[in-house]
């Protein structure tokens, strides 16, 4: 049986996730339990959730691991700007080859969406990390 154990930022987005096999839906559960520590962890089975595990008890997060989280949204945007670059490409192309062009332009909208997100979620983590380094 294929499962998938989550981890989730406390806003409910996922920082990870891991496949595992396992044979039955409590051998999932069993893996996933341990798997938290300061954050949410859901545990899946195919498009079923089987458990949600939260933190004994909420800690502020450490620097360090805001820090890291930050290295992480500096790097999707840097990932996301080159995806619209990509996107904006095809659409060159396609209008060039006369071709319709309204797919390509809901991808554009939807990866300049994901990058907004991306920024509002790196500037939160700039602003945190702020607030504790001084």
């Amino acid at each position: 049986m294929r499962c998938y154990i989550f981890t989730l930022y406390d806003c409910g987005r996922t920082l990870n996730a891991q496949e595992i096999d396992c044979n039955n839906a409590e051998e999932a559960l069993q893996l996933g339990s341990p798997a938290v520590a300061n954050d949410p962890v859901e545990v899946w089975c195919g498009p079923r959730r089987l458990a949600r595990f939260e933190p004994e008890r909420r800690q502020e997060r450490p620097l360090s691991r805001l820090r890291e989280r930050l290295i992480v949204a500096e790097r999707r945007l840097h990932e996301g700007e080159q995806h619209i670059s990509e996107q904006e490409r095809v659409i060159a192309q396609l209008k060039r080859e006369g071709r319709d062009l309204a797919l390509a332009f809901s991808i554009l909208d939807t990866l300049i969406e994901t990058q907004k997100a991306h920024l509002q979620e790196r500037d939160l983590l700039v602003a945190e990390v702020a607030k504790r380094s001084g």
